[in-house]
């Protein structure tokens, strides 16, 4: 049997991003979204989801990269924020974190979503991919396995020990559907090589406004993500290949 996530990272980054993850969800087959719950639009765009998209999985997209402010005071996360900024991007992460403000970060940025949302996020992924760093993914089983969240494996050896942790994760995670990767053509290719059990299809949907041009290297292509996701013969696709959409919940 064939089962596949739909997961929009970065919902919660701009206004843009959040409309487009809505349209992806709406009128294509995205099903999860992972909130960026340190951005000024992430609150604006969970209250948004519940009150219009109720069947969107909401998720946490830990931050603990992209060179912005800790949810947690900045003393208190000094090796994960020097000089009260996050790291560029995962390979400018120390080699050694203090595992304690890992999960000092992490439970705030839960804190703050259960505040933003009314209730747990649905599962817990990380920006960036930086629960792959030996000191960030101890703390990110051990918040998940505490509140019993399934969690995103971005690599095989992930899966494995995510797993022996007792936590549930896809079976397959696929990153294919990424800037020139972006096109139906390849999103079809994409499905109809698709494995038997639950796989995680990461994707960007969003609107360049101009917030995210002026932030982010990566803004036009989430438009052509939002075109791709929402093309008019996916869902025919999916019906002809026996696969079933859903969210992390049902895993």
């Amino acid at each position: 049997m064939k089962r596949l996530i739909v997961n929009a990272d970065d919902f919660g980054r701009t206004p843009g991003v959040n409309a487009g993850t809505l349209e992806a969800h709406r009128n294509g087959i995205v099903t999860s979204a992972t909130v960026m719950v340190l951005e000024p639009a992430a609150e604006q765009g969970i209250r948004e989801a519940l009150a219009s998209a109720p069947e969107l999985e909401l998720g946490l997209h830990v931050v603990l990269t992209g060179g912005g402010f800790p949810a947690s005071p900045a003393a208190a996360v000094a090796t994960i924020a020097p000089e009260g900024r996050f790291a560029r991007d995962a390979k400018a992460l120390p080699a050694r974190i203090d595992r304690e403000e890992v999960r000092r970060e992490i439970e705030a940025q839960v804190e703050r979503f259960t505040l933003f949302a009314g209730r747990l996020p649905s599962h817990l992924d990380s920006h960036h991919h930086a629960a792959l760093h030996p000191d960030v993914e101890p703390a990110l089983s051990a918040a998940a396995r505490e509140r019993r969240l399934p969690v995103r494996a971005s690599s095989f050896a992930a899966r494995e020990r995510l797993r022996r942790a007792g936590l549930r994760t896809p079976d397959t995670f696929l990153d294919g559907f990424y800037a020139e990767g972006a096109t139906v053509a390849n999103l079809r290719a994409i499905l109809e090589g698709l494995l038997d059990g639950a796989s995680e299809l990461m994707c960007h949907p969003g609107f360049p406004d101009e917030q995210l041009l002026r932030g982010s290297s990566y803004a036009r292509e989430r438009g052509q993500e939002v075109e791709a996701l929402c093309d008019p013969g996916l869902r025919a696709l999916l019906e002809r290949l026996g696969i079933e959409l859903l969210g992390f919940s049902r895993l």
